[in-house]
């Protein structure tokens, strides 16, 4: 009876130690888990309990959801940052020192009398202007207007540090001022090689909006969309003519002109120039000068030392039906040549008063926005083909761009 006992002891006890295996291994194998919760949180990073066969638990391994924080700064830093990142420190504030004419009643009054000699009399004014870094060597590019009439140029970088700046060459037909720094480590944006962008594409503006007023050095970024492109834009009688312009609707205010225009892979596509506006602020139509306009003016004052000006040198006046009736012409399309400066690249062409100019590059004149838009954008050394009239008998030529020395 007690030997019954003992033997059915050790039945039990072997039954039991199988059991215990089988469930072990269970565990080890994943055919199932006792030990796993009920609901396992992913977004705490709780182990999950995986089915047989879908993946890495197979062999053991833990499985652990995403990090939803770090989902959310990968999606945080998108092209824009990356972009600006990129250009940001490479923007410069520019502070101008300029002399500003005063006129004194009293002063004039006494002058008209003869009691005091005439002298002109100046005061020292301030203003600001945004520039951007285009090379290691310190070249920087911004608007001839922001520099018009300095007595002293200061640069700060986006970290703080300051230079005195020198006036390299300044390009009022497009509004364009290349400065120079003399520093180490620079920081530098690239200039985008062609001009291929597309309306409808980011476009962000970094520069010192109101610079006077904020208390850091770090630039402005304001975001938009290229609006247009080719734009040209008339101004008054006498004003600078800007012809093949950006139109943005990135914000630009006081203080952002001269600053990049910058795309989304980081280049700069042109350069802040001026606004629409009649309250002083941005209301969404702002103007840059196109990257290839830069950097031909860039590479002519590399390959110069300085920007070569030229002139035609003859005078136009559009025919008026007066004209068209009074000179017996079959065509009223073109211009009278009203003056011709000797010598000139007009002149050596064969040009002379009273030719009628019909057509340029084989366009007909039937504006005078097509010839300042073939001027506009040539320069010295290249030529400009045209068809004339004389005593009623057609004839071309060519004008040869020449420095205006």
């Amino acid at each position: 009876m007690i030997l019954g006992r003992a033997w059915s002891g050790v039945l039990v006890g072997l039954l039991l130690g199988a059991a215990l295996g089988v469930a072990l291994l269970g565990v080890k194998t994943g055919v199932f888990n006792l030990w796993a919760p009920r609901s396992a949180n992913p977004d705490r990073g709780e182990v999950q309990t995986v089915e047989p066969g879908s993946g890495p638990a197979d062999t053991g391994h833990v499985h652990v959801a995403p990090d939803p924080d770090a989902t959310l700064n990968t999606q945080r830093s998108n092209a824009i940052v990356r972009a600006t990142r990129q250009v940001a420190p490479a923007v410069v504030s520019i502070n101008v020192v300029q002399n500003q004419a005063v006129n004194n009643p009293s002063i004039d009054f006494a002058v008209r009398m003869g009691l005091l000699p005439r002298r002109d009399l100046y005061r020292q004014v301030q203003s600001m202007g945004s520039g951007v870094i285009l090379s290691s060597d310190g070249t920087i590019v911004t608007n001839s207007h922001v520099i018009a009439g300095a007595v002293q140029v200061i640069v700060t970088l986006s970290d703080g540090r300051q230079y005195q700046a020198r006036l390299v060459d300044e390009v009022e037909r497009y509004d364009l001022a290349i400065l120079q720094i003399e520093g180490e480590n620079l920081p530098v944006a690239h200039l985008a090689e062609v001009d291929d962008l597309q309306i409808g594409e980011w476009a962000i503006a970094i520069g010192s909006p109101y610079g006077y007023l904020l208390a850091d050095t770090q630039p402005t970024v304001t975001v938009g969309v290229i609006s247009a492109l080719n734009r040209d834009i008339k101004r008054a009688q006498g004003e600078r003519e800007y012809l093949g312009m950006i139109q943005t609707d990135a914000a630009i205010n006081p203080g952002n002109s001269g600053g990049p225009l910058v795309n989304t892979t980081g280049d700069v596509v042109g350069v802040n120039t001026f606004i629409f506006s009649e309250a002083g602020g941005s209301v969404g139509i702002g103007f840059a000068v196109p990257a290839s306009r830069v950097r031909s003016v860039l590479e002519e004052i590399q390959t110069f030392g300085h920007y070569r000006e030229f002139s035609l040198g003859f005078r136009l006046q559009i025919l008026s039906p007066g004209m068209v009736q009074f000179l017996e012409l079959d065509d009223p399309v073109g211009f009278l040549v009203t003056a011709v400066i000797p010598d000139s690249p007009a002149w050596k062409a064969g040009l002379r008063p009273r030719d009628i100019l019909r057509e340029v590059e084989g366009v007909p004149l039937s504006s005078g926005d097509i010839m300042h838009r073939v001027v506009y954008e040539r320069s010295v050394g290249d030529s400009i083909s045209f068809r004339a009239e004389r005593d009623h008998q057609s004839w071309t030529g060519q004008i040869f761009i020449e420095e205006l020395r």
